[in-house]
């Protein structure tokens, strides 16, 4: 119990500038991907997103892909299915998050990076080895080692 009250006073302190600057983050991190030509769902008017979570739609059938191909690479998501799939066996999205990396310190211009390195990975050949950027995400990862939003 005692460290569910230290959450939620960790909670309550930060309750206007961590829910804000994951938000931005998002929309930053969405419109930076629809930037690199990949296939962002959502509203481009509203910046694709209103949540922590922004929707990347991949080939039928290819969000398990994408995800092993990133997570392989340092960068964790979700397969997703999205509308038209007919099940998460078969399905055409990957999920991203920003709230993890916003309590790290990442911001908008990061996001870009990171938006970059994902555009990379999504259209590399198949000749490629399939870790050949995890090196370059953990020299991104690495600036962002101290906790915020907390005590």
């Amino acid at each position: 119990m005692l460290g569910l009250l230290g959450a939620a006073y960790e909670m309550n302190d930060s309750r206007d500038d961590y829910p804000r600057q994951v938000i931005r983050n998002a929309k930053a991190f969405a419109t930076a991907l629809h930037g690199q030509e990949l296939t962002v769902e959502g509203d481009a008017g509203r910046d694709f997103t209103e949540t922590h979570q922004v929707l990347l739609r991949t080939g039928q059938g290819q969000g398990g892909a994408l995800a092993d191909l990133l997570e392989a690479n340092n960068i964790i998501t979700n397969s997703q299915a999205l509308h038209g799939d007919a099940g998460f066996a078969v399905a055409s999205g990957v999920r991203l998050g920003t709230q993890e990396m916003t309590r790290y310190g990442m911001k908008e211009p990061d996001f870009s990076e990171l938006a970059a390195l994902i555009a990379e990975i999504a259209g590399a050949g198949p000749d490629r080895p399939r870790d050949s950027w995890r090196e370059a995400v953990t020299a991104l990862r690495s600036r962002f080692t101290d906790m915020q939003y907390c005590f």
